[in-house]
């Protein structure tokens, strides 16, 4: 039923072209399903819907289904104007902020995403998933508090445990914090080494929405540290990849991205001292085989960015590095790919860096070509 109802809603949406241009941002988005849900519920009785209410701004679920047997859906409204199919979810101890009646007034709770397609994919029109808001989640990140993270490329949700024995947000929303914070240790637990600290995430003493401690880098599991240098990488290749690296960036991006924090960073990235990377005759920065290591993880997050902003992210940082550094010789262009925007780095930025070749047994500077250390797929 609902099903119908809402793949009957993005067909309406995908096949007008029109959208495309029209569509700015969430807000708009919200509104035009607001209105086509309204539409559909009146000219056609298909449906059996008998009402669609509007849960007002800052609320969640933004909609209200309701269809003739008193059955009611809450639809989550989420929409990206860069063309990524992911998006920050609601905290997990979201209040019920609607102020239904009943508890348990949703059958489910659904997720709504439109997306417009970026300018080289050559789709003329918006482009529309849905699923129940549990199966759309991914992970969990924490900045101050926890929050849900949805990805509409997933198959299947890796959390349906924390949604109860029926698998519904639905459920799992009306639960008291105390079984909400059973649930979540069971998960980071699950996520992180067992010798990493079990007591992460403690209520504060308000007995308000909990405080979380942030987790150590090395505390993570190998996986997850590679992930988030990787990421590191891709956003501040001009910190990290020179004569002496850089780590003021990398820090508050951790922390704020990830909520981890290191109290060895640099041992994380380029330890100490040099080693023989690709030539037995020359030792190179550590740092380098940190990124000869990664690359394949680097290009894998260039290809399925972690969220939804990290494209805009890396072109700030970039753009702001060009500004500090403008003898750096690159043009990138926004409309390119992300991984080809990256090769342009690489190609272009030539850095200096200190070397020791073993024949001579003599170090010296010398501006190094990172292409030696990632294969460039996207430039000829």
């Amino acid at each position: 039923m609902i099903n119908e109802f809402l793949n009957a809603i993005a067909k309406s949406i995908e096949q007008n072209k029109s959208l495309y241009h029209e569509i700015k941002d969430g807000v708009s988005f919200e509104k035009h399903v607001f209105a086509e849900m309204k539409k559909f519920s009146v000219i056609t009785n298909e449906f059996n819907v008998s009402k669609v209410e509007h849960n007002g701004s800052h609320s969640f679920p933004d909609l209200k289904v309701t269809f003739s047997n008193n059955t009611i859906y809450g639809v989550e409204i989420k929409f990206s104007a860069s063309g990524n199919w992911k998006s920050k979810g609601n905290s997990v101890f979201e209040s019920l902020s609607n102020k239904e009646l009943d508890d348990r007034a949703y059958k489910d709770i659904y997720v709504f995403f439109g997306r417009k397609p970026k300018a080289r994919e050559d789709i003329q029109n918006l482009e529309v998933r849905f699923a129940p808001y549990g199966s759309s989640i991914d992970k969990i990140e924490v900045t101050h508090s926890p929050r849900f993270s949805i990805n509409m490329n997933q198959k299947e949700s890796n959390l349906m445990n924390l949604f109860g024995l029926d698998n519904t947000y639905a459920d799992f929303r009306i639960k008291k914090n105390e079984e909400k914070n059973k649930l979540l240790r069971t998960y980071f637990q699950q996520v992180t080494k067992k010798s990493s600290f079990d007591k992460w995430y403690m209520p504060d003493s308000t007995g308000e929405e909990p405080t979380v401690e942030p987790l150590l880098f090395s505390s993570l599991k190998e996986a997850q540290r590679q992930q988030i240098i990787a990421e590191s990488f891709i956003l501040f290749p001009f910190d990290l990849i020179r004569k002496k690296a850089y780590y003021m960036n990398v820090v508050p991006y951790m922390i704020s991205k990830h909520f981890v924090y290191s109290s060895a960073l640099r041992d994380s990235f380029s330890a100490s001292g040099k080693t023989v990377i690709l030539e037995n005759e020359i030792k190179y920065p550590r740092i380098l085989m940190t990124f000869y290591n990664h690359v394949t993880k680097i290009k894998e997050v260039l290809r399925n960015p972690p969220y939804e902003s990290f494209e805009r992210d890396c072109h700030i940082s970039w753009e702001k590095a060009k500004i500090e550094h403008p003898q750096i010789p690159i043009n990138l262009n926004k409309e390119d790919s992300l991984e080809y925007s990256f090769e342009q780095i690489i190609k272009n930025y030539k850095p200096e860096m200190e070397i020791f070749e073993i024949k001579t047994n003599s170090t010296f500077i010398t501006n190094i070509d990172l292409s030696k250390f990632y294969h460039l797929e996207l430039l000829v």
